[in-house]
């Protein structure tokens, strides 16, 4: 982790990741004040896994702190639908 932050909750998520920057795609984000939830797919192709991370500012640049597998009940319908367009890319 740069222990100095990153510019956006998207840098962070990417940046901290363990899985290589060419398999994961940033479907979206919304940030709540000092708070970013960011959606992702991982795998360039199907199957897609999907992540939800959490990302917190500090000194006004961003950390992820934890995240996990699969989109929560609550994810923002915008997010499922553009994840859905990735996928219909691949038929």
């Amino acid at each position: 982790m740069d222990e100095r932050g990153y510019q956006t909750p998207e840098e962070a998520v990417l940046a901290e990741s363990d899985v290589p920057e060419q398999f994961v795609t940033v479907v979206g984000s919304r940030i709540d004040g000092n708070e970013a939830h960011v959606w992702l797919l991982t795998n360039d192709r199907p199957p897609f896994e999907e992540y939800e991370c959490i990302c917190v500012r500090e000194d006004e640049l961003w950390h992820e702190t934890h995240g996990w597998g699969g989109f929560a009940d609550d994810t923002p319908p915008e997010i499922k639908k553009a994840a859905d367009q990735i996928r219909s890319r691949f038929g």
